[in-house]
């Protein structure tokens, strides 16, 4: 029999654990031609999600639990779970319900049809905030404009995929993922299927605004190089400025005999390309502090104990 693996990061989701492992296990009921495994990734809760998810995983075998040592956010969380799968198919999905589990049906269609990888593309976004729906719109637009790697719009982390699709994405060792962009940037053979997404179950989003921008930022960094060019572009378009303005003082000067006017535009000048050069040397110090955090080759995350799971290594 081939196994499914689903997989899902937890953090801090003690309100939606027993409903979503009630919602999966509905789903496994429904396709006996199938193994499961349900791997939840515990990263690092402060709330009850580890004596719920130990209770669990003590009554039932098929629930695998890794619990993380410390808190390594959502996409590291999903990477180990991602990591420590052994499905033949494997469908990442959030904890929260957000996900409907019950699309597993219409993922194994497409896989069935000799698809590789299976992305969920949203339709609507249901309980999510005017502000989150306006700033997930811009993002979308500004990474098609300016990313390589052509990132799939409104697709999140739920999507379904084979097994040589999950042994390829492993290999990446970066620490500061987008998997959004690794899944399209390995290839194989992809396609989309849509659905409504859900309210959360219950409890309260994580993804807080400061971790959406670090997601940005990631995506941004990770996939495209219009940052760089964009400082060699302003850098020239102020050179050319300052060019201008020198030569305007001088024919001011030795042609006309005019005192040289405007001090204060120039110091309104000098302010302004002071904090864009500022604002580029942060930039630079941001592309090099990876580059450090990826040479002392830390672990992605490191493991406290597990529940029905034999691999116990750190990632």
């Amino acid at each position: 029999m081939r196994i499914i693996s689903l997989i899902a990061p937890c953090y801090n989701e003690d309100s939606v654990i027993e409903q979503y492992y009630l919602r999966i296990c509905s789903v496994a009921d429904r396709h006996k031609e199938y193994e499961f495994e349900f791997i939840v990734v515990d990263d690092a809760s402060v709330d009850q999600s580890l004596a719920i998810l130990d209770r669990l995983a003590q009554k039932d075998p098929r629930l695998k639990v890794i619990h993380l040592a410390a808190n390594v956010g959502h996409q590291t969380a999903l990477f180990a779970g991602i990591e420590n799968a052994t499905g033949d198919i494997n469908v990442t999905l959030d904890i929260d319900l957000q996900d409907p589990p019950e699309l597993l049906s219409e993922f194994l269609a497409k896989i069935d049809l000799g698809f590789d990888v299976v992305h969920a593309q949203r339709k609507s976004r249901s309980g999510e905030s005017p502000f989150k729906l306006i700033s997930a719109k811009l993002f979308y637009q500004v990474i098609k404009h300016t990313s390589r790697v052509k990132i799939i719009k409104d697709c999140g982390d739920f999507r379904a995929f084979t097994k040589p699709v999950r042994q390829t994405i492993i290999r990446f060792r970066e620490k500061h993922k987008f998997l959004r962009g690794l899944f399209v940037l390995v290839g194989f053979k992809q396609t989309i299927i849509q659905y409504e997404r859900c309210a959360r179950y219950g409890g309260e989003t994580k993804y807080t605004l400061i971790k959406m921008t670090n997601l940005a930022v990631d995506a941004m960094l990770n996939f495209s190089q219009f940052p760089i060019r964009l400082m060699f572009i302003v850098s020239s378009l102020m050179w050319s400025l300052g060019f201008i303005y020198l030569v305007k003082a001088m024919f001011s000067r030795f042609v006309f005999g005019t005192a040289i006017e405007g001090w204060t535009s120039i110091i309104f000048f000098q302010v302004l390309f002071t904090g864009v050069l500022l604002f580029f040397i942060a930039l630079l110090g941001a592309y090099i502090g990876r580059i450090y955090e990826q040479g002392q080759s830390r672990p992605l995350y490191w493991i406290r104990y597990t529940k029905n799971i034999d691999q116990d290594h750190d990632g």
